[in-house]
């Protein structure tokens, strides 16, 4: 028999609806009334009918107000309405909590029978459902419907465990490193025991933990609160984790999606801000994202970076790390494409300081790259680029003004064929460029770019004598120009380039 709870505040309507029909030959019975909807909530605590027939307008709170608190509780109770010709607006309203039937007063017999018939089918399937969803838990729901189960062979267990009742977000939770995929079993048995409730169902699936959470995550506090619920949960494992959310799934048919968008946006799981649960904004457009695009070439910093460390610029060296990471986050290129990406701007960099000075760049490359593609997160890796160029900056140590001066024309033999500007380097070693200007002259008896043109020139006329053509040598030794290259080599050495390499016997 179901069970049926009568609530009007008119006796007369209460005991009238007890005796109007055989209810036990329709398969219910009635097991109580009530008289107002403060009394249908705690009734309703004691008896948990499948059915319940409630006035719409009563004293105190009336069945509109009832309706709706029990609906936060259980979202399977069947409901018929009573109201009167006055009252059509609160049955309208009262409409939208999935009632099953809307009855005018005073009641016909054959409207009554009729609803209980229909309601005795849906009952009865219903019924059906929970006594073969049997054995089924929130988890191997969840489960089943994201490995593919279709929904509708699902929705008896879904009814049974409650997870028709609420819609969902999903929170999906990456363990770091490799150790992650070991502990998995663990982690999820804690996080069970930390969160787990009727309104937070933990699962896993493809290699990571999942949370769904009744109602969905409403703003940074409650992301924050359970960020730390889950820090606790995870505490003592030694891994850390990044988490995503998936934004709500009104219904739990929707909960895949849900899962997909906090998954996809955990591809890119390397790249995000570590301490806090991700929104799906901050993945992906869609969970069917394109594949990771190419990252951009990075080799025109290696020798800004060789020379930054040259002169032990610890801020060039930031600088120059900085625009890396711009271009590598602006291409949208995946984890390891970034970082081998990272570990070609290394090993170009070593290799520039190992043709200038034989077997310095050995240490920086052993302990470098290893560092680099053990990184777990961009920042770090970036931290472990910087801190990897600042370290060998400092082992050339720095001095004074005339150190300097020894830095900048060692700069200056090494990198003529680069855009060299006094500005720059001086810059980078934390001097004027108007003072360090009169030092460089002091010591040389040149200005900065004489003493850069006539270095270049020398080269030239090397490079002249073994044939090269005259654009190729300007271009070799650092002019853009080679109308410019031209008149400065004119002006040193008192004829073309093409007459010194005619007289060279380069031609």
């Amino acid at each position: 028999m179901y069970k049926v709870l009568v609530v009007d505040d008119e006796p007369t309507i209460r005991e009238g609806l007890r005796t109007l029909v055989d209810w036990e030959s329709f398969g219910y019975r009635v097991v109580d009334t009530a008289v107002n909807g403060r009394d249908a909530l705690q009734k309703y605590e004691l008896h948990r009918p499948d059915l319940m027939i409630i006035d719409i307008k009563m004293p105190g709170i009336d069945g509109l107000e009832a309706i709706e608190r029990l609906r936060t509780r259980d979202r399977r109770l069947h409901m018929l309405i009573l109201s009167g010709y006055a009252e059509f607006d609160y049955a309208r309203r009262a409409m939208k909590h999935r009632i099953d039937g809307y009855m005018l007063k005073p009641v016909d017999e054959d409207e009554l029978i009729d609803y209980l018939k229909r309601l005795k089918k849906t009952l009865d399937r219903e019924a059906a459902e929970q006594e073969r969803a049997a054995g089924w838990t929130a988890e191997t729901v969840v489960r089943a419907l994201l490995s593919g189960t279709p929904p509708a062979a699902l929705a008896g267990p879904a009814a049974a465990v409650g997870l028709d009742a609420s819609s969902w977000e999903a929170v999906v939770i990456r363990l770091h490193g490799r150790a992650g995929a070991d502990i998995l079993p663990e982690a999820e048995r804690r996080l069970a025991g930390r969160l787990a409730s009727p309104e937070r169902i933990c699962y896993s699936a493809e290699g990571e933990l999942g949370l769904l959470v009744a109602g969905g995550l409403a703003g940074e506090a409650q992301r924050s609160a359970l960020l730390g619920a889950v820090r606790e949960a995870l505490d003592g494992l030694e891994t850390g984790f990044t988490a995503a959310s998936g934004g709500v799934a009104e219904s739990w048919t929707d909960i895949p999606l849900s899962h997909a968008r906090a998954a996809a946006t955990l591809r890119r799981s390397f790249f995000l801000e570590p301490g806090r649960i991700h929104p799906p904004e901050d993945g992906p457009r869609d969970a069917e994202s394109a594949p990771d695009s190419e990252p951009p070439d990075l080799t025109d910093l290696a020798d800004r970076l060789a020379i930054a460390i040259d002169v032990a610029s610890e801020d060039s060296i930031g600088e120059w790390i900085g625009e890396a990471g711009a271009r590598l986050l602006a291409s949208d290129a995946g984890e390891e494409a970034v970082k081998a990406a990272c570990a070609r701007l290394v090993s170009s960099v070593a290799a520039r300081l190992e043709a200038q000075r034989p077997g310095s760049a050995d240490g920086l490359l052993r302990s470098g790259l290893a560092e680099l593609y053990g990184a777990c997160r961009f920042a770090q890796l970036m931290e472990g680029m910087k801190r990897l160029m600042t370290d060998f900056a400092r082992q050339s140590g720095q001095g004074g003004p005339a150190t300097q001066v020894k830095k900048m024309i060692d700069i200056i033999q090494r990198h003529y064929d680069r855009n060299l500007k006094l500005e720059t380097i001086a810059g980078m070693l934390g001097y004027s460029s108007a003072y360090l200007g009169k030092v460089f002259k002091q010591a040389t008896g040149e200005n900065f770019n004489t003493y850069l043109d006539k270095v270049r020139i020398e080269e030239a006329k090397k490079l002249l004598a073994q044939g090269l053509k005259v654009y190729e040598v300007a271009e070799r030794v650092g002019y853009a120009n080679v109308d410019y290259f031209h008149g400065k080599f004119r002006k040193y050495v008192g004829m073309s380039p093409a007459a010194y390499r005619k007289r060279a016997g380069g031609s």
